[in-house]
């Protein structure tokens, strides 16, 4: 499905074809955000691998602002390309408090990562610039710019239709001021575009 189907679709639940209430600059915003609230909610739907090049040390960024980490697998430039496993950092600290000020290496061992710190991960040992591995990783998914957009929404896959629900939900809370009724039905698009990502429900507000 492409944004512009999105878009469509909850046009003709609005009934304002003609953009009349709500533009078109607003809607592919919505777009936006509820995929950024997907990505959120979903990481697992962006998964991407790709071979990355480490900087020198053994601290290193996330490439394309991801904030979610899922593996890193394997060295790429290392002629033997052994497996990489996760190590906690206590635990490799413990044994080695120096580790992290250690010799540059060619081959990464361990990859150390705290979901809280989010785009960044750890090397052992760590890493000379230029060695290559393997990761796995949420890539945030691409802002929508036009109503008429054909960006494709294969990330989401077959719940690509509940963004939909995400645009409904933006759209209703904004007129919600003039139209009270309008928070109650803001409020359940909302919870069904929640349910079907995650099986689970709160209020915009709690999530």
């Amino acid at each position: 499905m492409q944004a512009k189907d999105v878009i469509e679709r909850a046009r003709i639940i609005l009934q304002d074809a003609d953009a009349n209430y709500w533009t078109d600059d607003e809607l592919p915003k919505w777009l936006t955000d509820g995929r950024m609230d997907a990505y959120r909610l979903r990481p697992d739907l962006y998964e991407k691998a790709a071979a990355v090049t480490l900087v020198d040390g053994p601290l290193q960024e996330l490439p394309d602002g991801s904030r979610r980490l899922f593996d890193v697998s394997q060295n790429v430039s290392h002629p033997k390309q052994r497996r990489i496993t996760v190590v906690d950092d206590g635990a490799l600290s413990a044994s080695r408090p120096a580790w992290r000020s250690g010799s540059r290496s060619a081959e990464i061992i361990h990859y150390l990562y705290n979901a809280l710190r989010g785009g960044v991960y750890e090397v052992y040992p760590p890493a000379r610039a230029g060695v290559q591995v393997r990761i796995s990783y949420a890539a945030p998914p691409e802002a929508i710019e036009t109503s008429d957009s054909e960006v494709e929404l294969a990330e989401e896959g077959e719940h690509a239709a509940e963004l939909v629900d995400f645009i409904l939900y933006r759209a209703f809370l904004k007129e919600a001021d003039t139209v009270p009724a309008f928070q109650a039905r803001a409020a359940q698009h909302y919870a069904a575009f929640q349910s079907a990502l995650t099986g689970t429900t709160t209020s915009p507000n709690q999530s």
